[in-house]
């Protein structure tokens, strides 16, 4: 996956003895100041200190003398943008291309701003939500490319609003001149996302080589939500497998990130805010899963020599079912839950005035809502013997009701091949096509950045209902509906999990 490449570190920190080549491999000391360097982690909410643990690779930076503030109406040069910082020892960081601290008479303080991954990396992630085999693929391509001019820190010549949108187009948030990063899209392949993280911080110019050397410490900040599915199911007819997770309509674009209010202050205390525009992109996010991923099971399965088997049929010993992907990374989301058979037809593909399937119109003021969580499935029933393979009752024998996705497995293991496009698809001599279905769960959400959100979901009494995206969205499929439980923790917390019961 495509998360931001986190390090980890080893030793206590490492504070350079003196500004010398020995110390960090790079460019040759200057006769006058030294190099600026790094000590970075991630912020724990709980714990002041920081998780030296787990640290980006490289990060971002960007300088300016004293403060990035206008004086006289004059916006300041910055001292470097947007370069480039590696982890050069024991959680120290340095640039190659001798960056060094001003005097103390040309600036008493340097404010820094940085953030990591790269703009490449999240303009990559971003352009995934594009299909290569769309006839307007590269005008489209080329429209996200001219919106996501993404760094304008203060930068002569730098439109502020490349596509000369209105500030009042993002819902309570003014921009402050150039200094933001947007737009923000997210992958809607969760294996291609990217974690952002951003710190800011007014350092005092060192007055001494001993000061210089101990690297400035820099506060990171997960900006985005963090969300994991797991489940489990005590059900005693039939078992359930799963081979993918969607969640429905999360906010996936044209953001911006301000790393300061309208005024230009810094000192918001989760490091910035977020600009979702009032009619933000939303569509699904989701993994399939892929060749190295395991089918997850729940129930009781027999095997090719008779060997019986129990999978995840309690709360207990729920676990993850977001495969290799890993967990989604969103942007903040307030939005409320789908209304199932009162409201199908909320996705795009069959919701047309031309087909008489109207859908609801979104809106961020109105009350009703159209998230949802889906999750790729097939339910059999339960052996009541040493059979190894038992009947299939979802997805149903009549196709013609729901979209199926064909995943080629290994006959004798859970070990995932890949997709397939149909049940007649050439396969490996050894290996099986087996049929998965969307089964949804309607669910409000409220995600904030920088917090994880785990739910568990219970499919004991039911696997929900159909897909929207399935031809006949909202139908109960087997059962009642799915139950879940959520749990929320600061992202790099390690406290205790609370569950907050909530069934749809």
């Amino acid at each position: 996956m495509n998360k931001l490449f986190l390090t980890a570190v080893a030793g206590s920190l490492f504070a350079f003895s003196s500004c010398t080549q020995e110390e960090v491999v790079g460019p040759v000391k200057a006769k006058d100041n030294c190099y600026i360097s790094f000590r970075a982690g991630v912020l724990s909410r709980v714990n002041p200190d920081l998780d030296y643990t787990s640290n980006p690779s490289t990060f971002y930076v960007s300088a300016y003398a004293n403060s990035h503030k206008p004086i006289d109406g004059k916006l300041p040069d910055s001292l470097f943008w947007d370069e480039p910082f590696y982890l050069m020892g024991a959680n120290l960081y340095a640039s190659t291309s001798n960056q060094k601290w001003p005097s103390r008479e040309e600036a008493e303080k340097v404010e820094f701003f940085a953030y990591a991954p790269s703009l490449e990396e999240i303009q990559t992630a971003g352009l995934t939500q594009l299909d290569p085999n769309d006839p307007n693929y590269e005008s489209s391509r080329e429209s996200y490319i001219h919106g996501m001019q993404f760094y304008n820190l203060c930068q002569d010549g730098v439109a502020l609003d490349p596509l000369n949108q209105e500030q009042t187009t993002f819902a309570g948030v003014q921009l402050y001149k150039g200094f933001k990063l947007g737009r923000f899209y997210v992958a809607t392949d969760i294996s291609q996302q990217v974690d952002f993280i951003t710190a800011h911080i007014a350092a005092d110019t060192p007055s001494s080589e001993d000061d210089a050397n101990l690297g400035v410490e820099l506060k990171f900040r997960h900006q985005l939500s963090n969300i994991e599915l797991r489940a489990f199911s005590g059900n005693q007819d039939f078992n359930i497998e799963i081979a993918g997770v969607r969640i429905g309509r999360p906010y996936t674009g044209r953001a911006i990130f301000n790393f300061c209010d309208a005024e230009g202050n810094l000192d918001n205390p989760d490091g910035g805010q977020w600009g979702i525009s009032k009619n933000p992109q939303r569509l699904p996010v989701q993994y399939i899963y892929s060749a190295g991923d395991e089918i997850y099971r729940m129930g009781q399965f027999n095997d090719m020599n008779g060997l019986t088997t129990t999978d995840h049929t309690a709360a207990t010993s729920a676990a993850t079912i977001m495969g290799r992907g890993g967990n989604a990374m969103v942007l903040p989301t307030k939005n409320g839950a789908w209304a199932g058979e009162s409201n199908p037809w909320i996705a795009a593909k069959y919701g047309t005035e031309a087909d008489g399937k109207d859908p609801k119109p979104w809106s961020a003021d109105s009350e009703e809502g159209d998230m949802y969580f889906s999750i790729l499935l097939r339910v059999t029933l339960r052996p009541t013997g040493h059979e190894v393979n038992t009947a299939q009752i979802y997805p149903y024998g009549n196709n013609t009701t729901m979209n199926v996705v064909y995943i080629e497995k290994e006959k004798n293991t859970n070990k995932v091949i890949g997709q397939v496009p149909s049940k007649a698809a050439t396969i490996g001599a050894n290996n099986e096509i087996v049929e998965f279905g969307w089964a949804a769960v309607p669910i409000g959400v409220n995600w904030q950045r920088g917090k994880k959100y785990i739910y568990t979901l219970d499919f004991t009494d039911g696997v929900g209902i159909q897909d929207p995206e399935d031809p006949k969205p909202g139908v109960p499929i087997i059962g009642g509906g799915i139950k879940f439980s959520v749990s929320v923790v600061g992202w790099d917390e390690n406290s205790t999990e609370i569950d907050v019961p909530q069934e749809y």
